[in-house]
């Protein structure tokens, strides 16, 4: 069992999952596959004209450092646009979740070993989205500015901020998972 060694001694498992690996699209995506679009045209069109090729290209390469600038934003455009969405796949398949009796905790073996825990009797809030299928979304904190590139493969933009609360996101039956969370919160001294 990945998480038997993290547990207190007075605590046990009440569920455990991982992010369903079918779902691709986070809500926040509504905003950033157009943005990454927009982004990834411009800066490919701007590269293309300082070629001199494509439509606005005149034949002729533009100077040498304009050819150089345009490099980094299509390679953040190509990003932006595809290499999000395999690098958030690889982190999900290396992603691990645990509800337990006292705390909410994900396990992380991307870079090395991370564990993220919250006790369940210290969080201020938990919250729960849910779209079709019952997948969805627990988190256990109030959200924050930075909680739109979570989970988007976009998360170095709001680093620092992004890892104040703990998440289980993109898990199956949500519904049930944020019950369980609620009624061990419930059980807890002061709950």
């Amino acid at each position: 069992m990945k998480f038997q060694s993290e547990l207190l001694s007075d605590e046990h498992l009440v569920w455990t999952g991982q992010p369903d690996p079918t779902v691709i699209f986070d809500p926040s995506d509504r905003f950033l596959v157009p943005f990454s679009l927009l982004w990834g045209s411009f800066a490919l069109v701007w590269e293309l004209g300082v070629l001199g090729l494509g439509p606005f290209g005149r034949g002729q390469p533009g100077p040498l450092f304009m050819v150089l600038w345009g490099i980094p934003f299509v390679l953040i455009g190509l990003y932006f646009i595809v290499g999000r969405f395999f690098c958030k796949a690889w982190k999900k398949r290396r992603t691990y979740y645990a509800l337990t009796n006292k705390r909410a905790l994900v396990l992380t073996k991307a870079r090395g070993r991370t564990l993220r825990a919250c006790f369940l009797s210290s969080v201020p809030a938990i919250n729960k989205s849910v779209r079709g299928g019952g997948v969805g979304t627990v988190t256990f904190g109030n959200p924050t500015w930075a909680d739109t590139y979570a989970n988007t493969g976009m998360e170095f933009f709001g680093r620092g901020m992004a890892d104040v609360n703990v998440r289980f996101a993109d898990i199956r039956d949500a519904d049930r998972v944020y019950g369980l969370a609620m009624a061990a919160r419930k059980e807890l001294p002061g709950g």
